[in-house]
């Protein structure tokens, strides 16, 4: 019931925290493996409430020294875990795209960049840039290639500036860090935040299975006695 409840509380977190949705937007780009935010959430809070219900379940086979409850629980306990590690190897998968795929994706669309009619990447971007006070993927050397750089003399977009001069962005007023940079920092924060919760999580489920077999057994064994 801890866990589900864990679950639930990291679902409506990641449905209501703003800055984590132009983070996915960006990431999901031209990337079939990046679910959008409000899947993840409500994949989460939909995981929250089953295992919350499993928790019932176990609690009620306990009480009533119910097998029937008691294996019930088991089984979905091992279908959780089983689960748990899908996840788990799908994060692994999910880092190798991570680590070239979306930069060199991220950086092609960098190069339609578009200053005067802005399309949803460039406002997702723009609030990017501005949240994590940087510049293109890699740093401001991204846009060179970008013909609307070319044809505003050098100018960078205006959100890669903390300060304007005559209302433009020049480079040398630029942030000189790249996003991806200060992207990859972030989701490492977050991600030591989710191994820790998951570790936890991890050992109240198994603690819970091998209580649960073990209640299992002991009616089991007083039945025999009976």
């Amino acid at each position: 019931m801890l866990s589900g409840g864990a679950f639930l509380s990291f679902g409506i977190l990641v449905l209501y925290k703003r800055d984590l949705h132009e983070l996915f937007a960006i990431l999901s780009y031209d990337s079939h493996l990046i679910p959008s935010i409000h899947i993840i959430g409500y994949v989460l809070i939909g995981m929250g409430i089953f295992i919350f219900i499993i928790g019932l379940i176990g609690c009620c086979g306990s009480v009533r020294e119910s097998r029937c409850l008691l294996g019930l629980y088991v089984f979905f306990i091992i279908l959780i875990m089983g689960g748990e590690l899908i996840v788990a190897m799908y994060t692994v998968l999910l880092s190798k795209e991570w680590d070239t795929r979306i930069p060199n994706t991220l950086k092609r669309r960098l190069l339609k960049y578009n200053y005067s009619i802005p399309q949803q990447f460039e406002y997702d971007l723009d609030i990017i840039h501005k949240q994590f006070a940087c510049c293109g993927i890699d740093g401001p050397s991204d846009f060179y290639n970008n013909i609307n750089y070319k044809i505003y003399d050098h100018h960078l977009p205006l959100s890669c500036c903390n300060r304007l001069l005559n209302g433009v962005c020049l480079e040398m007023d630029a942030y000189r860090f790249g996003c991806y940079k200060a992207i990859n920092e972030y989701i490492h924060l977050y991600s030591i935040l989710i191994v820790a919760i998951g570790i936890v999580i991890a050992l109240c489920e198994l603690t819970a299975l091998i209580l649960a077999v073990c209640v299992c057994r002991y009616t089991i064994d007083e039945d025999d006695f009976d």
